[in-house]
């Protein structure tokens, strides 16, 4: 009945987990999962079978990760998954070079669609969603596009890419703006919309690298006084991830149980992810683990203290790892200290070594650095 597209923003220089080597969509979240693991996985759970995405660069990481889609349901004869990557002849070309035209070829796709609707959707925001509730109210309220909206106060980190919707009492959206220097609860954009394919097509005819802030701030915005467009209030958890504050902040809040259970816990919708073949945890007869999520693979020795452990991670005797988040492979060797640092994969933190970072400013490795 509705057929899924996820438009992203050009790659900024560092995904919102710091590294240079991925796209935003496949940053770590939770220890096991990945951004576009929420986007994906409310789509399927809203019987959503035919998604197209969008890609800009450094996006090995995001179809590796994805592959054929079997575990989302995705690896079917008819539907599936789409990628849509930019036209590039080196990595030394801006991803708005003439050369560039996914958005042309998921045009294509979305006309060739069975389906008469779409839903349109950012995988940097983490939320549980079945979209059929916005789905029903789109159609009940007759509208042109409906604007999946939370409404709360916005961090400092996600203010520079907030969406913040001005709603009538109504539900019409009659403002798009920026976000206002304010601790006050507003109405930010999810950066998902239903709508019908021939407006999408409308609004995007002569874009051609649209990213979610163009397509929300500019082409939306522009639509408001011609079409009508109505917004629909999610009140579930929300995370949007932009910058390596906002990483390290939303990671930090799944080790609040209410927090955790908000997101994760929803009957009927599960979160999927790429399952692999490894070993459970194993845990020393001196590992000392509090208030922390660690995931499969892992060796642990040592101190893990408020922290998110990555797979297949090795924290040998005497190390302590407080307040931080170490991302696949990690290697902590003995006696090292680590407080406040997000750690890329690979990273190979020497023995006796300290790193202090603070919950303001975390401290970043890049991938395969060795301490």
């Amino acid at each position: 009945m509705y057929t899924g597209l996820c438009l992203s923003d050009p790659h900024p220089d560092r995904a919102g987990d710091g590294s240079k080597l991925r796209t935003l969509s496949a940053a770590r979240f939770a220890g096991r999962y990945r951004l576009v693991d929420f986007m994906l996985s409310n789509m399927v759970n809203s019987k959503i079978f035919t998604i197209g995405m969008v890609l800009n660069s450094h996006y090995q990481s995001l179809i590796g990760h994805i592959g054929m889609g079997k575990e989302w349901d995705l690896a079917r004869k008819s539907g599936g998954v789409t990628f849509f990557p930019p036209y590039l002849a080196d990595e030394r070309q801006s991803v708005n070079s003439e050369l560039d035209g996914p958005l042309q070829r998921a045009a294509q796709f979305i006309m060739e669609a069975k389906d008469e609707y779409i839903v349109l959707a950012d995988s940097s925001v983490v939320y549980n969603m079945d979209y059929r509730t916005a789905i029903e109210a789109h159609r009940k309220n007759e509208a042109d596009i409906t604007a999946i909206y939370t409404k709360r106060a916005i961090s400092p980190g996600e203010r520079e890419n907030a969406v913040i919707l001005d709603i009538a009492d109504d539900g019409r959206i009659y403002g798009i703006n920026r976000a206002p220097y304010t601790n006050e609860k507003l109405n930010v954009s999810l950066g998902a919309y239903v709508m019908r394919k021939g407006f999408f097509i409308q609004l995007t005819a002569n874009e051609k690298n649209c990213g979610m802030l163009r397509f929300s701030r500019i082409l939306l915005a522009d639509a408001l006084e011609r079409m009508n467009v109505m917004g629909f209030e999610f009140c579930g958890y929300t995370a949007h991830i932009s910058s390596v504050e906002t990483f390290f902040q939303y990671n930090m809040e799944m080790l609040d149980a209410e927090k955790r259970n908000a997101l994760f816990d929803v009957e009927g919708r599960h979160i999927f992810t790429n399952r692999r073949d490894t070993l459970p945890t194993k845990y020393g007869k001196d590992a000392d683990i509090r208030n922390s999520i660690i995931a499969d693979g892992c060796q642990i020795d040592g101190t893990v203290i408020d922290s998110i452990i990555c797979r297949n991670v090795r924290i040998k005797p005497g190390a302590i790892v407080k307040n931080c988040i170490l991302q696949d492979d990690t290697v902590v060797e003995r006696g090292a200290m680590l407080d406040y640092i997000i750690a890329d994969r690979s990273v190979s933190v020497s023995e006796h070594r300290s790193m202090i970072g603070s919950n303001t400013y975390p401290v970043y490795i890049e991938r395969a650095r060795v301490i």
